[in-house]
């Protein structure tokens, strides 16, 4: 398209579409036909059409030639948050977990076993706060489940560009019998 007209390029008995386009000025035709009343007629838009020459051979990198690299960068307004991190990462948190975990007399007797679910806010300086209970399984396993994060020892705060700020964190810790029976007699 140049200056509002359709540029067509023309070589040897073939002809390339390179854009197609209505002006503005068609579509002000159009509506100013709509203007004029009932009796005026309708026009149909005019296109102006241009023959252009095609480009210089090697001046369009062909199919197989290197194109430059891209620069992916993220959208604004996001930014990269490092989240929270006990002491010594996710191995050390699961030590812990198995290590401290106090399995409630109500549960083993149901034999109650699953997934207990806590939230809670880790704060600047590390410290847990805002502890709630988002999925508990009964038989007192998500009261053990609150005491072992209350007793936990501070974190790493999530980090925004380096900074330390305050993030939610969502922990799951299991209850499985078999396995607990199994830890506490290696502790033994």
């Amino acid at each position: 398209m140049r200056n509002g007209r359709l540029a067509i390029s023309a070589n040897a008995g073939w002809l390339s579409l390179l854009c197609l386009c209505v002006t503005a000025a068609a579509a002000q035709d159009k509506a100013r036909a709509g203007d004029a009343g009932a009796g005026a007629q309708e026009r149909e838009p005019v296109v102006q059409v241009e023959l252009v020459e095609p480009p210089e051979p090697g001046s369009v990198p062909g199919p197989g030639a290197p194109r430059p690299p891209i620069e992916v960068q993220p959208p604004t307004g996001f930014r990269a948050i490092a989240p929270p991190e006990f002491p010594g990462g996710e191995a050390s948190l699961r030590a812990y977990l198995r290590e401290n975990l106090q399995y409630p007399s109500q549960a083993r007797k149901a034999q109650t076993q699953g997934v207990v679910v806590v939230r809670f806010d880790v704060d600047v300086d590390g410290t847990l706060k805002n502890i709630n209970l988002l999925r508990d399984i009964g038989g007192g396993c998500g009261a053990e489940a609150e005491r072992l994060v209350r007793n936990m020892p501070p974190w790493r705060p999530a980090q925004d560009s380096g900074t330390p700020v305050k993030q939610e964190y969502t922990l799951r810790i299991d209850f499985e019998l078999a396995q607990w029976l199994q830890d506490r007699k290696a502790r033994k």
